[in-house]
């Protein structure tokens, strides 16, 4: 399998030609952010980007009903990433469904810990849309190698232990964990927090089976020229594509 491309955008009302875009230049998954007003996990880019989309309008529904409309004209696998307030106040079993019948991949729910995902995943035994997994470079072995076995679609590890779209270092044991989930788990492992350059890419792809990019992406599509933009995901497609 090529190393693969996970791109983060925010749900504002330019998100499917965003989204579009990124198919064009090569991501294989992208996350697409319901807007929400106190994100944890969330950097200053990326919150600043949810308060604009909120003001535009955006909500998990307009969200969803767009993907709805859009889905069959859309190759890239996309997933939504929110925070569970939101999917309790849709109704968390009509937000399932919803999702699902935007053709939505999977979701990514940041601060809802592995145990409530897996009792998530109980609730809803016939769904085909997947619990992403998060795991931290802060679990101990057994957590990580617990939280694998029992992840879906693909597993998403956080590099360091700060908010998205932050400089700074990666994480001391990021290479040694990585290895430790990957032969813990059935999935492919991606990696993300803080990654920017290509370089960082091709660093990082030697030891995951892709990279997350989030911020930059986000910056990039609210303040750059489109052409700039492309130019830059072409670039972060190519490094991955020369990792060996």
């Amino acid at each position: 399998m090529r190393k693969q491309f996970v791109a983060y955008i925010m749900g504002n009302q330019n998100f499917i030609e965003n989204l579009k875009t990124l198919e064009r230049t090569g991501a294989d998954f992208v996350e697409i952010g319901i807007p929400f007003s106190d994100p944890v996990a969330d950097g200053p880019v990326i919150m600043a980007a949810g308060q604009r989309a909120i003001q535009q309008g955006m909500t998990a529904k307009r969200i969803l009903d767009t993907l709805k409309a859009e889905q069959h004209d859309l190759k890239v696998n996309y997933l939504l990433m929110t925070y569970m307030h939101t999917i309790e106040a849709y109704g968390e079993a009509d937000f399932m469904r919803e999702a699902e019948a935007a053709g939505v991949y999977g979701l990514i729910i940041p601060d809802m810990p592995a145990e409530y995902i897996e009792a998530m995943k109980a609730r809803y035994p016939e769904r085909q849309l997947k619990l992403i997994s998060l795991i931290a470079m802060t679990a101990d072995a057994s957590r990580i190698e617990r939280i694998a076995r029992q992840a879906e679609g693909f597993i998403y590890t956080v590099t360091m232990n700060q908010i998205t779209g932050q400089n700074g270092e990666f994480h001391p044991e990021l290479r040694e964990k990585l290895a430790l989930i990957r032969q813990s788990s059935d999935v492919p492992v991606f990696t993300g927090f803080g990654i920017r350059t290509a370089e960082q890419v091709q660093q990082l792809a030697t030891f995951a089976d892709g990279i997350i990019i989030g911020s930059e992406i986000v910056r990039r599509f609210e303040s750059e020229p489109q052409d700039e933009t492309e130019n830059y995901l072409v670039g972060i497609r190519q490094a991955l594509d020369d990792v060996k």
